[in-house]
């Protein structure tokens, strides 16, 4: 009994000697290499909302664009959903849901540290006339969960800008 608790607590130290050894870390939150940003996106646009929202978080959000270290500029978000595919009936069966948003970062002085880049997010999910309510919900949540994917991209973005 003795030594299979021993055996045990050697193989959990080992294990945990091992994680801490490989360089494992939790993801947390970057270190921006700026001082503040200003965001331009549309006023009705979720993830410039968002984006300011989070760079307030770190105190890195800028008040004007004068003041700001960079500029975000968020452009052409859209959101589109399209037929993925019918049932024999020809009814819906399937969506796909896609927000696509243009994306730079510019300096104080207007040079491109980050080009302009398309971001692409895409889920698809499927439909049921029946369950209506159920799958609206189900629509906004995935847009939501796109926003979030497509929030992080952009930090995980800032967080690489040459200093």
């Amino acid at each position: 009994m003795v030594k299979r608790w021993t055996w045990t607590l050697l193989a959990g130290v080992l294990l945990l000697a091992g994680l801490t050894g490989c360089g494992f870390q939790l993801r947390g939150h970057s270190q921006l290499p700026f001082d503040s940003a200003f965001v331009e996106a549309k006023g009705n646009s979720s993830l410039g909302k968002a984006l300011r929202e989070s760079l307030a978080l770190e105190n890195k959000l800028a008040d004007k664009a004068e003041n700001a270290t960079i500029r975000v500029l968020l452009a052409e978000e859209s959101r589109a959903k399209s037929i993925l595919a019918l049932s024999g009936g020809g009814k819906v069966r399937e969506y796909r849901l896609t927000l696509r948003f243009l994306f730079a970062v510019y300096d104080a002085k207007g040079r491109e540290l980050v080009a302009p880049s398309e971001m692409l997010q895409v889920r698809d999910y499927s439909y049921n006339d029946s369950e209506l309510l159920a799958k609206t919900v189900e629509e906004a949540t995935l847009y939501r969960s796109m926003e979030q994917n497509a929030l992080q991209q952009v930090m995980r973005r800032l967080s690489f800008i040459p200093r």
